[in-house]
């Protein structure tokens, strides 16, 4: 039950619905019962998909303030808002993903440099750290943000929670995610 609690704090309830006669892909939360559908960005901004409900893509179109760390043209770096560590930040594609589930074999590159890129910001705060203490990868099976995001966690979580979110169970090694697309 306690468990249930705590998921249930960090994941608010949505629902993602799949349009199979033209495979748009639309959201909708337990809140709004109208569809919010994937599109493209306005005129000024690289032609990325874009969720309009979907808070990382608000922080990177720069809608929402927040902290950036680093962008180019495919990633943005910014803190996460509960951080887990001294140093807890999230790499997010420009490009709107909506989890491991969606990614590919094409995709091995991006989530290749979405570590290099992580690994890099990292290393701007800390120059030496030790990279067996350093935590990366994704949220499995369960999200609370529906938008492809590494966190990269130096030093590991000492809390009790922390440990759990960022465990085996709930959590996937960008190592594990990798051969996975590759198998595909």
């Amino acid at each position: 039950m306690y468990v249930y609690k705590l998921l249930n704090r960090f994941c608010a309830p949505r629902i993602v619905v799949y349009n199979s006669a033209s495979i748009t892909r639309t959201k909708m939360t337990s809140t709004s019962q109208e569809p919010m559908p994937v599109k493209g960005t306005e005129e000024s901004l690289p032609d990325y998909k874009t969720v309009d409900s979907c808070i990382f893509c608000k922080i990177r179109n720069k809608t929402v303030p927040t902290n950036i760390l680093f962008e180019d043209d495919k990633f943005v770096v910014f803190p996460d808002h509960k951080p887990a560590s001294d140093n807890h930040f999230l790499v997010i594609p420009k490009n709107h993903i909506k989890n491991i589930r969606e990614l590919k074999s094409s995709d091995t590159e991006m989530v290749e440099q979405m570590l290099q890129t992580g690994e890099s910001v990292l290393r701007e705060k800390v120059p030496e750290f030790d990279k067996e203490l350093l935590r990366t990868g994704f949220h499995w099976p369960i999200y609370s943000i529906f938008h492809l995001h590494l966190h990269i966690i130096y030093p590991p979580p000492q809390s009790l929670i922390g440990r759990m979110i960022f465990s085996s169970y709930f959590f996937k090694s960008v190592d594990t995610v990798l051969q996975e697309i590759k198998n595909q």
